[in-house]
């Protein structure tokens, strides 16, 4: 009897240490598991940031890619309007201002005082209609300097009204010499035109320096984009 109650209570004794091991089994199963469910979300939400990262990523670079072949386009069309502004300012005085100048110059040989003074009438309006027609072709200039305003930087704002007034001031210098060339004055004395042809090429010269200044710039803008 004694080795029966042993044995029930070695058994009872085991079943408990049983349990309780199996207790802690089940209770570190669950735990593995949890860590795993927790490990997978951790792996989810990076996976997902990461994609996300990349998404914003190539976002970015076609957004670059977009802006810079944006600017490069208005740049490239700003200047392509400039070159050809200042081609035409050279063609006109060139091909159009002479054979003006050549009638006038015939006319002024007339000794009617009359003819003379039509002439110097007609010169006059000859050289207006000529800034007049500078003045549509920088037109043209200065609408495509507001796209250009549009998309560029404080710096390159700066420049471009620089640039204006250069232009403004050359051309003015250019008109005010013309118009000289018809008085008295000119035909007293050639040499009066020296300081008008002087202030004209340094306007001219300012005009170049502040072309080459803004073409740096926009060149400058476009690396760091």
């Amino acid at each position: 009897m004694n080795i029966l109650f042993f044995v029930l209570g070695a058994l009872a004794i085991y079943l408990t240490a049983y349990l309780k091991v199996k207790g802690k089994n089940r209770a570190l199963i669950e735990d593995n598991r949890q860590l795993e469910e927790d490990k997978q979300k951790i792996v989810a939400k990076y996976r997902a940031e990461t994609e996300e990262i990349k998404k914003q990523h190539s976002l970015d670079i076609e957004k670059r890619k977009y802006q810079y072949e944006e600017k490069r386009l208005q740049f490239s069309k700003y200047f392509a309007l400039l070159d050809e502004f200042h081609g035409k300012c050279n063609s006109i005085f060139l091909e159009k201002f002479q054979p003006i100048m050549t009638e006038f110059l015939s006319d002024c040989l007339n000794e009617d005082e009359v003819i003379k003074n039509q002439a110097i009438v007609k010169y006059n309006q000859d050289v207006q209609a000529l800034v007049f027609e500078l003045n549509e072709e920088h037109l043209k200039v200065k609408t495509e300097q507001n796209s250009i305003r549009l998309i560029a930087s404080e710096k390159v704002d700066v420049l471009l009204d620089k640039l204006e007034v250069a232009v403004k001031n050359a051309t003015d210098a250019s008109t005010e010499m013309l118009r000289f060339m018809s008085t008295q004055e000119f035909w007293a004395d050639q040499s009066l035109i020296v300081p008008y042809q002087e202030k004209a090429t340094l306007f001219g010269q300012d005009v170049q320096r502040c072309h080459n200044a803004l073409k740096e710039q926009m060149k400058q803008e476009l690396k760091e984009i």
